[in-house]
């Protein structure tokens, strides 16, 4: 018998062996999506990178706001004017979006473009939208006024504008991906600014470890680290993208009953599952909702989701996580409380 366990784990070894024999690392960094995209592939050769550059070249185009020649800007220019056909890429994120709005009970809503577009929060302006402005922007934020109708996208007001800004990365990492497992890759970290996603183990066969930040100190020690694997791993924070005016600090969350720009207990929200899409828009919506009501929109999401919400309690900073992810943290800066 045990001579019979040693000649396969012998046989064991020499398949490994044959799979990564021939396997090597393929690093690239560039920037796209307004951050720095870096993507590790343990394949053969360079081709399942150099598909997954591709892949996020075209996303970069196509979901931008600020691209004037992107699908969402044609959208958006043709508001109130005639639907226009979009690529299957588009479809589907918007389609995601929808999804994590009805899951977040509306805290997540691709429409908020016309109070984000008032609010300048990436631009070098110092001024605050009147009440006015916002109002208007909020009726414009409706979700009712995006139709789709087969594979085109309608704005039903002049001044409707889409912002994918808060899904947009995530939707890029799943779809990198898919398109890396399709090139027969089998491990590889796809880092679009932070938000992270992992294929499969790392080439050794143990986890890949992740840091989520402290909203505390930016380049010191991660609050926690997670181990992980085939997964991703989105953080959503308001540390930095936000803006000061007359000493006031005003986040890029919004109330999209309102408009104003939200301020709650939350530091951080990261939502861990294979589902890029929505790791990111629930982690957006989980900043804009705030603690309490974050519980609430918790109800609604797989179980299999994973979520890590780091909050300031009387000028303390606590980590509060999600059960199904208590054995994938291997250290925290902070005590961790069960949601």
């Amino acid at each position: 018998m045990k001579r019979k366990i040693f000649i396969l784990i012998l046989f064991l070894i020499g398949i490994a062996h044959l799979c990564f024999a021939d396997v090597k690392e393929f690093t690239r960094a560039t920037m796209s999506m307004n951050t720095l995209i870096s993507i590790k592939v343990f394949a053969q050769d360079n081709k399942p990178i150099t598909e997954a550059f591709k892949l996020l070249d075209i996303l970069d185009k196509e979901l931008s706001m600020y691209n004037s020649s992107s699908t969402i800007s044609r959208i958006n220019s043709n508001a109130g004017h005639e639907k226009i056909s979009v690529p299957d890429e588009v479809l589907e994120v918007i389609k995601d979006c929808l999804r994590v709005y009805e899951m977040s009970d509306s805290v997540f809503n691709p429409l908020i473009g016309s109070v984000t577009n008032l609010w300048k929060i990436n631009q070098a302006d110092n001024t605050i939208p009147s009440p006015e402005s916002l109002d208007e922007a909020v009726k414009l934020s409706d979700i009712s006024n995006l139709e789709i109708e087969n594979n085109s996208i309608y704005l039903k007001h002049e001044g409707c504008i889409l912002d994918l800004g808060g899904i947009a990365k995530g939707y890029a990492s799943k779809k990198i991906s898919d398109i890396l497992k399709a090139n027969g890759v089998n491990s590889a970290i796809i880092d679009l600014g932070g938000n992270v996603q992992v294929l499969g183990k790392k080439i050794d066969g143990s986890n890949w470890n992740i840091g989520v930040r402290d909203p505390s100190n930016a380049r010191g020690k991660p609050a926690l680290v997670l181990s992980l694997n085939d997964t991703a791993v989105i953080t959503s924070g308001g540390y930095e993208r936000f803006k000061i005016v007359n000493g006031k600090k005003y986040s890029h969350f919004f109330d999209v009953k309102t408009g104003q720009s939200i301020t709650n207990d939350l530091l951080s929200a990261t939502v861990v599952t294979p589902d890029g899409s929505l790791a990111d828009g629930l982690a957006t919506a989980f900043m804009a909702a705030g603690f309490e009501r974050s519980l609430e929109i918790m109800k609604n999401i797989p179980s299999s989701t994973g979520v890590i919400l780091i909050r300031l309690v009387d000028g303390e900073i606590k980590i509060y996580a999600t059960e199904n992810l208590l054995q994938s943290i291997s250290r925290a800066l902070y005590d961790v409380f069960v949601m």
